[in-house]
Order: structure tokens, then sequence, then C-alpha cells
């Protein structure tokens, strides 16, 4: 910015002393320019109007980066205001609701945003939910293309396991913060405690598949024989409830 005023300045002078010439030069009398000369009077006249050019061209070229770089400023201000706003917002309704897949994914993406240092972390995490996100697809389209309302049962257990999930996510989220806004490392953290949260995490994802699995032999053996006997799927049922009834102990 001071680059900008200096020019600036030296622009106006330029542009004045050349003003001044111009002006000199329209009212010089006859008998001066007898007495100077045409040609020097002419070389005045001329240099009068390059220094006003030049002068111009300074104050221009001092002004327009100066504003450009103030706008440029100004935007960036705002943009990191907003930001702001939304870091805020978005910690505000994680803080309400935790359990939320979609709010723990933003808090997430968030963590990764303040301190890239969480990134490792961070991408683990999201990778875990993007595939309960896709076991919850699968198993969707299988019911709704097998109108396989007699397992809608199955749902609300593919739901839990994303809401333990989750609570294994805010185990995370709680110790990342600790360096969210700081040049801090992962070695500060507890890693015992994020790491054992991916892990059951693992697990689940596993059961899921399992259920997964469950289900579609069910439905084709429903489909082709007729058979309802579901005891092997509803074994398999009680097993994930009681595994997520331990987790809430």
């Amino acid at each position: 910015m001071r680059k900008y005023r200096a020019l600036r300045i030296l622009g106006y002078l330029l542009a004045a002393i050349g003003l001044i010439g111009v002006g000199a030069g329209l009212l010089t009398s006859s008998a001066l320019i007898v007495s100077l000369g045409i040609r020097t009077v002419s070389a005045l006249q001329i240099a009068s109007y390059v220094a006003l050019g030049v002068g111009a061209v300074a104050v221009i070229g001092g002004t327009i980066p100066a504003l450009a770089d103030k706008i440029k400023q100004q935007n960036t201000d705002r943009m990191l205001e907003s930001t702001r706003r939304t870091d805020t917002k978005n910690m505000t309704e994680y803080a309400k609701d935790s359990l939320n897949p979609e709010k723990t994914r933003i808090r997430l993406e968030q963590l990764k945003r303040n301190n890239p240092s969480l990134g490792g972390i961070v991408d683990r995490c999201l990778v875990q939910m993007d595939r309960i996100d896709t076991y919850q697809e699968r198993h969707k389209s299988l019911l709704d293309a097998n109108e396989a309302i007699y397992l809608e049962d199955t749902i609300e257990v593919i739901d839990q396991s994303e809401r333990r999930m989750c609570q294994n996510f805010r185990n995370i989220i709680n110790c990342c913060i600790l360096i969210e806004d700081t040049d801090g490392s992962t070695d500060e953290l507890d890693m015992d405690i994020i790491e054992s949260s991916l892990s059951d995490n693992e697990e689940e994802l596993s059961a899921v598949s399992t259920l997964l699995k469950y289900s579609v032999a069910y439905i084709n053996n429903y489909n082709r024989n007729g058979v309802r006997d579901r005891s092997e799927l509803d074994a398999w049922l009680k097993i994930m409830k009681q595994s997520m009834e331990g987790h809430h102990a």
C-alpha cells in the first residue's frame, strides 16, 4: 500500500507541475515568447504536457491497484466473517444434536478445516460414515425392490448402529477439539480413545454387513420357497441389540 501511495504523490506533483507549465504557456505574452524564443517556449510546453501525462498515469497507476487491493481485502474479511459465523452455527447445531449423522459429518469437516493435522483422523471417520450410508442405501433398496415390508424392523436396527457410530465419533470429536484452533499435532491427543472408537465402529459396520447378508438370504428364500422362518435373521438382530445395550452400559 505504501508504494501505491508514493506513486500517487509523485503523480500529483508531476501533474501539478505540468498544469502550471501548460497554464503558463497559455498565458505567456508575445514579448516573452520573442525574448525566450519560440523553440524554448515550445519545448517548455511539451515538457509540461509530458509531465502532466506522466503524472496522470502515475496517479491512475497508484490508485487502481490500491483500490483493487482494498476491495480484495474487504472481500477476504467478509468471507472470513461469514466462515466464522457458519462455524459457530455448525458447532451450536451439533452440540444440540450430536448423534445426528449429517451434523456430525459437518462438524468433522470443520475440525479438518480448522486444523489440517486432524485430516487423517477425520478422513477415517468420514470413510466409516460413507460405508454405513452405503449399507443403509443398499438395505433400503433391497427392501423396496422386494416389497419386503416384513423386514422393516431391520431398518431401525441399522439406524441404531449408525447412532452408535455417531457416539464414537462424538468421543473422537471431544478429543480433537483440544487442538482444533491451534497448530498442535495429533501427538497431543488421546489416541487410545480415538483408535478404540474407530475400532468399535469397524465392528459395527461388520455387524451391519452381516445383517444385510441375512436379509438377502431371507428374502430370496421367501421369494423362491415362501419360507417364513427368519430364526437366523432374528438371532443376529438379537446379537446386535445386545451389543448395543452393552455399549450403552
